[in-house]
């Protein structure tokens, strides 16, 4: 039986957080939750979740400065976030988005929509989960990250270290909208060197070197580039 997947609640309304852990232990995850935002970052280190649902307006300390927290961390990084908010409107979700956000969803809300929104994001992350071996199938996009190949639709195709590490990003990160600042955090480390356009410069050699490729990188207008499978 596989075990249950843990959800990170942070919500400076503690009926709301009480409300939410109640319905998605109904639903079989394991939950916690806190009401403070300055002990979010402590609290789900330790908890290690699958999933973080996170508000956005609360006092002192924002979802999105929290959210910016998260990604940055070494073991939180990767954890999909799902951002809960009265300002839903199209400004907003670009910040969501840009700050790193998985889904976003305004409020007042349903809860078994949030529930449906957890399991389709823990689903994908899960059909992204790379086999043994130090492999990363998706598609017809094979990635070997001890050898440091890359084949597309059975042929090897010869990458760069930096455009190496660029792909595996994306790769590991499928739907998932990337801002050129995020890009320059992860895959250069802040090299004071690289300028944004030179990021720009590696995603269209990319995107040459995928023309046989069913994946594509995509640019989101005004926020970044996510990888998407091509339309058919």
């Amino acid at each position: 039986m596989s075990s249950k997947k843990r959800i990170f609640i942070v919500d400076d309304e503690k009926d709301l957080t009480d409300l939410l852990r109640y319905q998605l232990k109904r639903e079989g995850f394991k939950t916690e939750a806190v009401n403070d935002p300055f002990a979010a970052l402590s609290t789900a280190r330790d908890f290690s979740p699958d999933l973080i649902v996170l508000d956005v307006m609360m006092p002192d300390l924002d979802g999105y400065q929290l959210l910016r927290m998260f990604r940055s961390d070494n073991l939180l990084g990767e954890v999909p976030v799902v951002m809960l908010t009265a300002r839903a409107g199209v400004e907003d979700r670009i910040k969501g988005l840009e700050s790193g956000a998985d889904d976003y969803l305004g409020k007042p809300f349903d809860a078994k929509e949030l529930i449906l929104r957890i399991r389709s994001i823990l689903k994908r992350m899960a059909e992204q989960t790379k086999p043994a071996g130090g492999q990363i199938v998706l598609g017809n996009v094979a990635m070997d990250e001890e050898d440091h190949t890359v084949s597309i639709g059975g042929t090897e195709i010869p990458f760069t270290v930096t455009e190496f590490k660029l792909l595996q990003y994306f790769l590991k990160r499928k739907g998932r909208v990337q801002t050129r600042e995020i890009l320059l955090i992860s895959v250069w480390k802040f090299d004071a060197d690289v300028e944004t356009r030179t990021i720009d410069v590696h995603i269209r050699r990319l995107r040459k070197k995928m023309e046989t490729a069913n994946l594509e990188i995509e640019t989101v207008r005004g926020v970044g580039y996510r990888l998407v499978e091509k339309a058919r």
